[in-house]
């Protein structure tokens, strides 16, 4: 990649990003059916057609929020030492992820926009709906990157089935934290990590 091209996908990611954001936070502010597409875009101050090269819709900004977390998760997950278990692994993944103090204002503008994102959804059911086939794309990246760590087929039950337990895990402490007091990162940190040991324990209640 040339050092032009190199500067184009900074800024077009640094647009994105500033798209997210202003979203996310329109939409706390002020509800989704009451947010608009150029309000987005007046927010982060680029145009309509600018907001439409990044996203179709403004739905499609909290889709594209859930995939750069999970993209963010998976690379983290990728950095972990390749004989260790899944969910050992999964849970320093998270760990590494939500709590390194490296770029530790990032990480809690990442844990905000999580937080409103999460608010979105739950407070939107038919909007949850839409993310149903998002969701299965992720949870299978998620299964796959499984499979990779424990040397399995993809076509094996296994790894499908700790990455469905893991991401309906996810779903669960995600809610729970975003709906809490608590908003840090050690409190998303210590919800996710626990909704994980319960699953590599086993729960019996």
């Amino acid at each position: 990649m040339t050092e032009t091209a190199g500067l184009r996908e900074r800024e077009k990611s640094r647009v994105r990003r500033e798209l997210i954001d202003a979203a996310l936070r329109l939409f706390d502010r002020q509800g989704f059916e009451h947010t608009t597409v150029q309000q987005i875009a007046d927010t982060a101050q680029v145009s309509r057609r600018t907001f439409h090269r990044h996203f179709p819709s403004k739905t499609a900004v909290v889709f594209a929020h859930e995939e750069d977390v999970m993209e963010l998760l998976l690379t983290a997950l990728d950095q972990r030492p390749t004989g260790e278990r899944v969910f050992t692994a999964l849970r320093a993944a998270l760990r590494d992820f939500l709590v390194d103090t490296h770029d530790l204002e990032e990480r809690y503008q990442q844990a905000d926009a999580v937080r409103r994102a999460r608010l979105v959804l739950i407070t939107n059911p038919e909007l949850r709906s839409e993310n149903f086939i998002g969701a299965v794309g992720r949870r299978e990246a998620l299964a796959r990157n499984f499979a990779r760590r424990a040397r399995l087929p993809d076509t094996d039950l296994t790894p499908k089935l700790a990455a469905a337990t893991c991401f309906s895990a996810f779903g669960v402490g995600l809610d729970h934290w975003a709906e809490s007091d608590d908003h840090s990162l050690t409190g998303l940190y210590t919800i996710l990590d626990g909704a994980v040991a319960a699953l590599q324990h086993g729960i019996d209640i």
